[in-house]
């Protein structure tokens, strides 16, 4: 069996760390797994501490004597090794190109030297198609492959209504509910303005609010809507996940949101408060929610992870 080692410093993240949680029990079962970690967290592989920060010059002095000798190294975001390490081949996760369109001049200038430096490995992955077209408009034609992330649809299912739950975290009868971050890009002070007539707005999320993991499929499920209003995603889980727990979805029609929520959500100008107000009427209507099990249902981590497998190995016997 291969080794594979892993930087999952980020596994307890939001976006990113979902996506290392969900593809290493499938990982585990193809290689040996050696996880960069920042605590001890994961049973049956072996765990080496490395607590220097992400985008530090610490982290890229340390790279090299924390990476042990190795088949290949994943580095699941584009924050790769600059000096030479003991791996023998690597491959790169780059989600976005957030950091051109948001950062400021010191991250511009970091995504623009170390994003170059992740797409010499010797495999790279993104996660939509508006991904890489983002990434190809500032580095020119690359060698990416496309891979949809997943839902995982034993988790994000529909709920019973939970009194508990309301209580706990002092629900109105009726909400519309986000889930994101503060950050600017997601939108969340211009989705605060919008009157919603009978629903008050419920948004969680790292700097917000927080709220128990096993809650959050009931959240979905208690919702009368959903609403997405980002400006940017290189893909955008939430929206999915709110689908497979069978809650209508209003979202953005920007980035990569439509490619990938289909036609199985209502669409706004994120920038419009009226189309935003306008939107979660109709979604409330619940018309798609047959749609959004469809669609969410075109989403599967077991293939994601077979998809990630097959381009480990590609990369490993090439």
């Amino acid at each position: 069996m291969r080794d594979l080692c892993i930087d999952a410093r980020m596994a307890f993240s939001s976006g990113i760390g979902t996506y290392i949680r969900e593809l290493l029990p499938f990982l585990q079962s193809a290689f040996r797994l050696i996880l960069l970690v920042d605590r001890p967290w994961r049973e049956g592989c072996e765990q080496i501490l490395f607590n220097a920060p992400i985008y530090s010059v610490q982290e890229q002095i340390q790279y090299p004597f924390k990476i042990p000798p190795c088949d290949l190294f994943w580095s699941p975001h584009y924050n790769v090794p600059l000096l030479p390490i003991r791996a023998k081949k690597r491959i790169v996760t780059i989600h976005d190109a957030c950091h051109f369109v948001f950062g400021s001049f010191a991250e511009k200038t970091y995504a623009k030297w170390v994003m170059g430096k992740a797409l010499q490995s010797h495999r790279a992955i993104t996660v939509s198609q508006f991904s890489k077209k983002e990434i190809e408009k500032r580095f020119g034609p690359t060698h990416l492959t496309v891979i949809p992330i997943g839902v995982n649809r034993e988790r994000f299912s529909p709920q019973p209504p939970s009194e508990s739950v309301r209580q706990k975290m002092g629900l109105p009868p009726k909400f519309a509910l986000f889930v994101g971050s503060h950050k600017p890009h997601k939108n969340l002070q211009r989705l605060r303005r919008v009157p919603l007539k009978d629903l008050e707005l419920v948004a969680i999320g790292p700097g917000i609010q927080s709220v128990d993991e096993k809650d959050l499929p009931i959240l979905y499920s208690m919702a009368e809507v959903f609403v997405y209003p980002s400006l940017y995603e290189g893909f955008g889980l939430p929206p999915l996940e709110a689908m497979s727990c069978g809650c209508p979805t209003a979202v953005s029609s920007a980035a990569s949101i439509p490619e990938v929520c289909g036609d199985a959500s209502v669409y706004f100008d994120p920038m419009c408060e009226d189309a935003m107000a306008l939107a979660i009427e109709q979604a409330r209507k619940r018309t798609l929610v047959a749609k959004g099990f469809e669609r969410a249902g075109a989403f599967d981590w077991q293939t994601t992870a077979e998809r990630h497998i097959a381009l480990f190995q590609e990369a490993l016997h090439a």
